[in-house]
């Protein structure tokens, strides 16, 4: 009897390493601090490196900024959804530009970049309050600066 309980406990206190262990390997610590944590997840995933975790920031504002470009030419044709256009496209350009200098080591454009996107994104809600009218996509732009918020977070863990 004395041998179960001895086996249990054993098997208890490896299941309980394992559980520590694995919610470290899935980044937890990176998104802690997050200014939208569920964002954060979603882009970190399994990483453990912010480096690694940025560049997935920045591939995921990309790869979301064409999505939301996408809704927008859906939209019925007016001022304010060809100034987003443009707006999402310098975004694109924007990240692109991040991440061309962090492969080069130039670290610090990295967030600089990514804030750079966050006005875009904003400049598009604004024509639309400028105008009176309500922004047709504007969960789009809010998703986008969401994950460029995250993005622009990730960027300042890397020392």
């Amino acid at each position: 009897m004395v041998f179960k309980n001895h086996t249990f406990f054993s098997y208890v206190f490896l299941v309980a390493v394992v559980i520590l262990f694995t919610g470290h390997a899935h980044g937890a610590g990176l998104c802690d601090n997050s200014p939208n944590k569920q964002v954060c997840y979603s882009i970190v995933y399994t990483r453990t490196d912010p480096r690694n975790a940025s560049v997935a920031a920045c591939h995921k504002l990309i790869s979301e900024t064409k999505v939301a470009t996408v809704v927008a030419q859906r939209q019925p044709k007016s001022l304010e959804i060809d100034i987003c256009i443009l707006n999402f496209n310098n975004a694109i350009l924007q990240v692109k530009r991040a991440l061309n200098g962090f492969q080069a080591g130039r670290y610090g454009e990295l967030k600089v970049y990514i804030n750079a996107t966050q006005i875009d994104y904003a400049n598009c809600d604004y024509v639309f309050e400028n105008y009176g009218k309500t922004n047709p996509i504007a969960k789009s732009t809010k998703h986008l600066k969401d994950i460029a918020g995250v993005g622009a977070y990730l960027a300042t863990l890397i020392q």
